[in-house]
């Protein structure tokens, strides 16, 4: 049960469509988010492919994992940590030793300071590959290694549905309640907003996509820090009443900012970029969260997603994975860690058009009814087809 081999494979394939974050927050969005703060620190790098690395682990007694190293941009560099820094360290290793190979990854670099990025995102592809080959060699579902499921099925929201500016006017409005009565027909009853485009129109955004739900529809929003702390809060208290939580309302830097804004509002504060638990920990002392997000291919694997969630549950928080692009491995990783969690409410779902969903796992669940469940298999429960990685990555 030793590890033989570690492989890094990044993919760039072209989208169904544009990911919805890029038509928000991204480059070429055309929209202007009001004078301040100004779009250079408002801007993010989106890929015109969806990318991403797959990590592939083999122990010397033939068992495979896979995992997967957050990558949507500039998967190289991912693909070359684990290449040339993690595969070193990692071949030769046990497989129930899990943690201990953990540490030693993070270990690493900690004496140049590598505690998010790439490198936790390179760690976390190496780590989910573990977890699902060590349940493959016990012949359990990863969650059954992580003690066991609370839930039959795991509640999830569709993600999601740029909001409209205020210069856009009624065409805009019209074009977000469009789009949020293509999601309620499709049998969702809770959608994310991407917000952070201007106050004004965010609210009036939200509103459209609460009156498409109706009653027993939830909506959630995300401003992906694109505000400064008076924006959010003026933004905040228009949606009270009307979110579930509000996503990254702030840069991530500011955990002060937070903390002011978890004082000011009576609606939860959430936040996906989390790459550590002891990142994680600023936040909780400072009572500045309320929801933890941590991404299983961002946030150091299985292993340091189910630390954050813990720690967080000690602080009275819930903890849910955040889920937006990604292939048919992030899914299922993610699957596998909400079933586990005791502090889970409700989990994201990437409602685009995936080229690396089902194509690359053809037992991966699809949404019904607002509920995912695990696959049935040992791991994290898909069956990866490698002939299609093969040929995906010979096109990349």
């Amino acid at each position: 049960m030793k590890v033989r081999s570690v492989a890094a494979i990044p993919l760039r394939v072209p989208p169904g469509e544009t990911y919805w974050g890029a038509r928000t927050w991204g480059e070429e969005t055309g929209a202007e988010i009001g004078l301040y703060p100004p779009a250079a620190r408002r801007r993010y790098a989106y890929s015109r492919t969806v990318d991403t690395v797959l990590v592939r682990v083999e122990t010397d007694d033939g068992v495979v994992g896979w995992g997967e190293c957050k990558a949507p941009v500039a998967p190289s560099v991912a693909a070359a940590a684990v290449t040339e820094l993690l595969a070193p360290l990692v071949v030769g290793t046990g497989l129930d030793a899990i943690a201990v190979t953990w540490e030693r990854m993070y270990a690493a670099m900690r004496v140049r300071g590598h505690d998010s990025g790439f490198w936790l995102e390179a760690i976390a592809g190496v780590d989910i590959a573990l977890w699902d080959a060590w349940g493959r060699t016990l012949g359990q579902p990863v969650h059954a290694l992580l003690g066991g499921a609370y839930r039959d099925a795991v509640p999830v929201y569709a993600s999601g549905v740029p909001a409209a500016g205020s210069r856009d006017g009624a065409p805009g409005l019209r074009r977000v309640e469009a789009e949020a009565r293509r999601l309620r027909d499709a049998g969702w009853t809770a959608i994310k907003v991407a917000v952070g485009v201007d106050p004004e129109g965010d609210a009036a955004s939200v509103a459209v996509v609460s009156d498409v739900l109706g009653p027993g529809g939830r909506v959630f929003a995300d401003a992906a820090g694109a505000y400064d702390v008076r924006q959010a809060l003026r933004l905040g208290e228009r949606l009270e009443g009307m979110v579930g939580f509000f996503e990254m309302p702030v840069p991530p830097e500011n955990v002060d900012d937070y903390a002011f804004l978890a004082s000011r509002l009576s609606i939860p504060l959430a936040l996906d970029s989390l790459a550590t638990r002891h990142r994680a920990l600023a936040f909780l002392r400072a009572g500045a969260l309320h929801v933890l997000q941590p991404d299983v291919c961002r946030a150091g694997g299985i292993s340091e997603t189910m630390r954050i969630a813990a720690l967080a549950d000690a602080f009275g928080a819930q903890a849910t994975p955040h889920v937006s692009i990604g292939s048919a491995v992030h899914f299922a990783a993610s699957l596998q860690c909400a079933m586990a969690l005791p502090n889970l409410d409700i989990m994201e779902h990437w409602v685009g058009s995936n080229p690396l969903g089902r194509q690359l796992a053809a037992d991966l669940d699809e949404p019904h009814a607002g509920l995912r469940r695990p696959g049935g298999g040992p791991g994290l429960g898909i069956t990866v087809d490698e002939n299609t990685i093969r040929a995906l990555a010979g096109r990349s």
